[in-house]
This record gives C-alpha cells, sequence and structure tokens, in this order.
C-alpha cells in the first residue's frame, strides 16, 4: 500500500529530526569538534516540519480526501518523491552550511512542490465534500499564506537585511502559520474525516464553518506578538490580545464540541490509544492557557527573557498537539503501523522535555 510507504518515509525524517535535536542538546554537556550548532538547528527545524509533518500530511490528506483511483495517480507518486529528495537536500545542505545557496535552492523546489499539491489535492478533494474537507482547505490556505515569509525572506537576504527586524519578521510570519494555520488545521481535518468516515456521523457545517473563520482570524492577530515584541508597539500589543482571546473561544469551543459528542467520547477515547487523542488535546489547551497568559504585562516578556521558554512551546506545538494526533491517525488508518512501548516511550519523552524545558 502506497501509504504505508510514505508514512515510513516520514517516519525516517522524524527520526533524522530526532537525533539531530538530540545533537544540539549535547552540544550544551560536550563540545562537539565541527559542529555548527546554528547551522544544525536550521537542519533540525527544517526536517522536523518539512520531512517529518509535511511528509506525514501529505499522505493522510491524500488518503483522507481523495477516491483510491486519485490516490493511485502517478502525481501524487512523483511529487512525493521529488519532495523527499529536496528533504535529503536539506537534510544534508543545511548543517553544512547553514542558509546557502544550495540549501535555498532545495528549500525553494519544496516550496514549489508544495505549491503543486494543493492545487491538485484542492481539485481532487472536491467530488464528496464533508464539514472536514472545508477545514483541510483553509489548512491549505494557510500553508500558502506561510510561505509568503520565505519569498519575504529572500528579498531580506538580497537587500542584505540579515541583521536587521525585518528578518525576524519574516522568519517567524512562515514558521507562525506553518504551525498555527498548516500543521494544526490540517492534523484536525484528517481527525475530523476519520471520524466521520468511521461514525457516520456528520459534525454539523455550520460548527466548523465558525470555528474554521475564527480560528484563521485570530492565527493573524496572534502574529503580532512577533510585531510587538520586535517594535514594542502598543497597536500590537492590542491586537495580539483580541487575537489571543478570540482562538481561546475558538479553540475551547470546539474541543468542547467534539468531547461532548458520543462519537468521540465513547468510540474513540475509550479505545486503544485513545490516550493519544486525550494528550493531543489537552497540549493543544495548554497552548492556548500560555498565549492567554502571555497578554498579561509581568509575564509577556518571558519569551524574550528565557530561551527555554520558546524552545519548550515549539515542540508543545509539533510534539504535543501535531504529531500526537498524527500518530495516532496513523495507528488507526494504517492496519501494519502497530507499536506498544514506543509510544509510551514517546509519551514520556514528551512530557518529560516540556518539565525540563
Amino acid at each position: 500500500m502506497r501509504l504505508s510507504v510514505w508514512v515510513k518515509v516520514a517516519l525516517f525524517n522524524f527520526l533524522i529530526a530526532a537525533l539531530m535535536g538530540l545533537t544540539l542538546r549535547a552540544a550544551f554537556l560536550w563540545k562537539i569538534p565541527g559542529l555548527n550548532y546554528r547551522y544544525l538547528l536550521h537542519g533540525h527545524s527544517h526536517i522536523a516540519m518539512l520531512g517529518w509533518v509535511f511528509m506525514a500530511l501529505f499522505a493522510l490528506l491524500v488518503v483522507g480526501f481523495t477516491s483510491k483511483e486519485k490516490q493511485e495517480s502517478p502525481f501524487y507518486k512523483w511529487i512525493f518523491i521529488l519532495t523527499q529528495l529536496s528533504v535529503i537536500g536539506m537534510m544534508v545542505a543545511f548543517p553544512i552550511q547553514g542558509y546557502a545557496a544550495v540549501s535555498i535552492i532545495f528549500s525553494t523546489l519544496n516550496v514549489l512542490l508544495s505549491y503543486l499539491f494543493v492545487a491538485r489535492i484542492w481539485r481532487d478533494s472536491g467530488r464528496h465534500k464533508t464539514s472536514a474537507t472545508y477545514l483541510m482547505r483553509f489548512s491549505l490556505l494557510g500553508m500558502l499564506i506561510s510561505t509568503i515569509g520565505l519569498w519575504g525572506m529572500a528579498i531580506v537576504m538580497a537587500l542584505k537585511f540579515n541583521d536587521t527586524v525585518w528578518y525576524e519578521l519574516v522568519i517567524q510570519f512562515y514558521l507562525h502559520f506553518q504551525f498555527n494555520a498548516w500543521f494544526i488545521l490540517a492534523t484536525l481535518a484528517v481527525l475530523l474525516q476519520y471520524f466521520i468516515k468511521k461514525t457516520d456521523v456528520q459534525i454539523p457545517i455550520k460548527v466548523v464553518r465558525w470555528f474554521t473563520i475564527s480560528y484563521f482570524i485570530s492565527v493573524f492577530f496572534t502574529y503580532f506578538l512577533v510585531v510587538f515584541y520586535s517594535t514594542h508597539s502598543s497597536y500590537s500589543y492590542v491586537l495580539n490580545s483580541i487575537g489571543v482571546v478570540l482562538q481561546a473561544a475558538s479553540v475551547l469551543g470546539i474541543v468542547f464540541f467534539l468531547f461532548k459528542k458520543t462519537i468521540i467520547r465513547y468510540k474513540f477515547l475509550l479505545k486503544k490509544w485513545g490516550i493519544l487523542l486525550i494528550i493531543g488535546f489537552i497540549s493543544w489547551v495548554f497552548k492556548v492557557i500560555i498565549q492567554l497568559l502571555l497578554i498579561i504585562p509581568e509575564v509577556r516578556d518571558a519569551p524574550t527573557q528565557f530561551t527555554n521558554f520558546m524552545i519548550g512551546y515549539i515542540h508543545l506545538v509539533n510534539l504535543g498537539i501535531v504529531s500526537t494526533l498524527l500518530f495516532y491517525l496513523l495507528r488507526k488508518m494504517i492496519a501494519k503501523f502497530n507499536f506498544s512501548w514506543e509510544m509510551y516511550l514517546f509519551l514520556f519523552g514528551i512530557v518529560m522535555t516540556e518539565i525540563y524545558l
């Protein structure tokens, strides 16, 4: 089955990203000859995002939202292969040279291929629309918007503004929309589609539409926290505060709605590996609580004062929310994807890492 092959590739990328992350942690304890910490950090973040999460979502979105005939299309096969080649290129280039000619070429190729993927799956998912399809398309829109930051970074570097506030603003724009719009919404879309197919119960489109639109608007507003840290302008603080409240209302609202429904409470949470769902949603709520706390003047400077705070927050999103829910979906959608102690070890690692950071 093509899905299982794609997932094995994504898991291989996850392993490489994890080994890079372990090396970065080890660099705080021992001197590693020839290691450029910043270069390896770029490699770790790119492989974790584009090699693991993107490739896993690629597989799950194709299987979840297209017909079996479309899934076997040579187009998806070759787009996946070429995308993986771009990931391997970044895997090698970033730890050696950081942002330079070769790594930028592979990064650009990856972006262009993602555009082709969006265009094709948008078309192929239009035949049997569900409320999850609506959410999935907004996640794709979030991915497209995030790449504005990458093109902006190219302009910033061409103008030699690397050491200015603009560099940080465009980088954070890309990361903000990747994590909050593309990764989270796409994962939730696959999850909803799985629920719908397994229970034949349609989640009302008005509920999904309310959540998606309000959440998507909040993502734009919460980006202004980055602007506030860079400019210390009062308007950016106010806009972020509005976005955080709106995001809290949308997230807590949809989580309450989903857990209130018996199709989720009984058929999924109480079955084996329902713990992954619980951890994923708890992490999502915890993320919202952190954002709410950052509105408080006495707390809002914590991300700029404590590096571990930001590292912990990023890993909370990428591991606690996205990866945990992805593993749940992979376990349920692929018969051969079986695990036991490995996932307990993974969850233990997430909890202990977050507590430590």
